[in-house]
């Protein structure tokens, strides 16, 4: 089959970048025999090197996607129009589109796939727009999207439940393909000991309440005066809706706090915190799936996780469970494997045992097996 790729979350350095650019290359490695059009908007990911069996389609646009689709923007008809355009000149089987983040309307009949992988946006507008102007144009891209589409696709039991219950989408229509950690988020060596940090990845999005984390880190009474805690996450480039300046103040009304806000890091660096720190706490108000979640889970860390939505779906009974509306929660759970070296040991065995379950060459697939259902 030739199959059309939306490539506008290529560069996105969130969930939503990292699910295409491992997706792709897991079906690169099936080597099922389809062809993959990747349709970007960017010219650097253009004339990258690409994998067996993917060309890309580089469409010129007045500003790429990752800059004009933030939460206080919107992109150009014309762009989205471009895009369509591009699309319907090529003889393709289906088009999939990884999220719809960057959906624009296909211009003639053809079948779609749709990736929705969450809907925090929609139960909660104030952690996602700048102004109701954005979240009503969302809301009619994503309905759009669902109408135009033959299946839907999200990444837990969890999400899959959430599309329905906001979007009346039949279940009939979604297919749950979740995600995995990528090869280079790996357990340390045997005698490698974890430092007394604490660790938090993601973006600095109001949903990943970050404040309760460090009012929580603040009252626990097992840390010592040595403990850090590490945000990491992209508070200069990210297009995502930021609360970085609401935590920047909360830093400042307790300078002597050993937190760190290190910004955006690569891979290698990421993948080193995660197999080096005591702790990974992760206690947003909402995820979808949390790749941050099984990344660390991959690298051995124990893991403190929020309850009530995906991140506890994806623990699996491997990681210590808090209310991420209650601080008091939270210390508990942070102080209960600080101060206890083999409840500690036992998540980090858990975390490994969880984490390999889960594969981006499953993700691969049961996106092929979507794809024959489509062209059938």
């Amino acid at each position: 089959m030739r199959i059309g790729i939306d490539g506008g979350s290529w560069t996105n350095r969130r969930g939503y970048g990292r699910f295409l650019r491992q997706a792709a290359a897991a079906l690169s490695r099936a080597d099922a025999g389809h062809r993959y059009l990747v349709f970007t908007d960017s010219q650097e990911v253009a004339e990258q090197d690409w994998a067996p069996g993917f060309e890309p389609r580089y469409v010129e646009l007045s500003r790429e996607v990752a800059e004009a689709a933030g939460s206080g923007s919107n992109r150009a008809l014309q762009d989205v129009l471009r895009m369509g355009y591009a699309v319907a000149r090529e003889e393709l089987d289906l088009f999939f589109f990884p999220t719809v983040y960057s959906y624009f309307p296909l211009l003639r009949p053809l079948k779609a796939l749709v990736g929705v992988h969450d809907v925090i946006a929609d139960d909660n507008p104030t952690f996602a727009f700048d102004t109701p102007r954005n979240r009503r144009l969302w809301q009619t891209k994503v309905r759009a999207a669902l109408w135009q589409a033959d299946l839907c696709m999200t990444v837990s039991e969890y999400s899959s439940a959430a599309v329905q219950r906001v979007w009346n989408v039949d279940p009939q229509k979604i297919r749950i393909v979740p995600e995995a950690a990528a090869p280079i988020f790996g357990p340390p060596g045997p005698n490698s000991p974890r430092e007394d940090f604490l660790l938090a990845v993601g973006g600095l999005s109001p949903n990943k309440n970050l404040i309760r984390l460090i009012d929580a880190f603040a009252r626990s009474r097992a840390r010592s005066a040595s403990t850090r805690l590490l945000l990491v996450g992209d508070y200069q480039d990210d297009a995502f809706k930021s609360s970085y300046a609401e935590v920047r103040a909360r830093l400042d009304a307790e300078p002597a706090l050993p937190v760190e806000l290190t910004g955006f890091l690569p891979d290698d660096q990421l993948a080193n915190l995660y197999r080096r720190a005591r702790l990974f706490v992760m206690p947003s108000f909402d995820e979808g799936f949390g790749l941050p979640a099984i990344e660390a889970m991959a690298s051995g860390a124990p893991c403190a996780l929020s309850q009530g939505h995906a991140l506890e779906e994806v623990a699996g009974g491997a990681a210590e469970l808090f209310d991420p509306h209650d601080v008091d929660s939270i210390t508990q759970s942070i102080d209960r494997v600080l101060s206890d070296d083999a409840l500690a040991a036992d998540l980090s065995r858990r975390s490994l045992a969880r984490a390999a379950e889960f594969s981006w060459d499953e993700t691969a697939r049961r996106l092929l097996a979507v794809f024959h259902e489509l062209a059938a």
